[in-house]
């Protein structure tokens, strides 16, 4: 997934997320703004094999990233994932894309799940907004599954949505949520 800037969820009018801002609380996890100093264990996290055959990176350059708000995914202390939004802030248009990644070590744990619901509630709660999109791949189930959970629902098929780290082009899924059918208690 190629993160919600430059998905379709990218901003085409004014940015408003904050520059920094508290730390959100879940049942498990804590969402904190990324620092330089998560770089290192971001990228350790990219370079899973389970993690990178999605993310396609190896670098981290996502700490001050225009038009995105990026928290580390921390549970008892530790850097386990990372979670983004961005926000459309036209009134015509405005909602809110989300991106997310959990080392393999945590998948399967609720991590991201708990991750994902700590943040939609502040998008729709603090936030304001009344929907929410996100852009897994097309063959990630895994993913999906979490996504559908929680209340988004498929909206169709990006085709050659993004490059794969062999270079071929593959599908991506496009998923939305609205806030009144957000699925809040685990």
């Amino acid at each position: 997934m190629a993160g919600p800037a430059a998905g379709p969820g990218a901003p085409h009018g004014g940015h408003t997320a904050p520059a920094s801002g508290p730390a959100l609380r879940g049942a498990h996890v804590v969402l904190r703004r990324v620092t330089d100093a998560d770089v290192p264990a971001l990228e350790e996290i990219l370079r899973q094999p389970e993690v990178k055959r999605w993310w396609m990176r190896d670098t981290w350059d996502r700490v001050d990233e225009e038009g995105s708000v990026t928290y580390a995914i921390l549970v008892d202390g530790a850097v386990v994932g990372c979670i983004a939004y961005a926000e459309e802030t036209d009134p015509d248009y405005r909602h809110a894309g989300v991106d997310l990644f959990v080392s393999t070590h945590h998948q399967g744990r609720g991590v991201g799940s708990d991750a994902l619901r700590t943040l939609l509630a502040h998008l729709i709660d603090d936030r304001g907004h009344h929907r929410v999109i996100i852009d897994p791949a097309v063959d990630n189930e895994r993913a999906i599954h979490v996504y559908e959970k929680l209340g988004f629902r498929r909206v169709g098929v990006l085709r050659r949505y993004e490059r794969a780290a062999d270079g071929q082009w593959r599908d991506g899924l496009l998923m939305e949520l609205l806030a009144e059918e957000f699925v809040r208690e685990p």
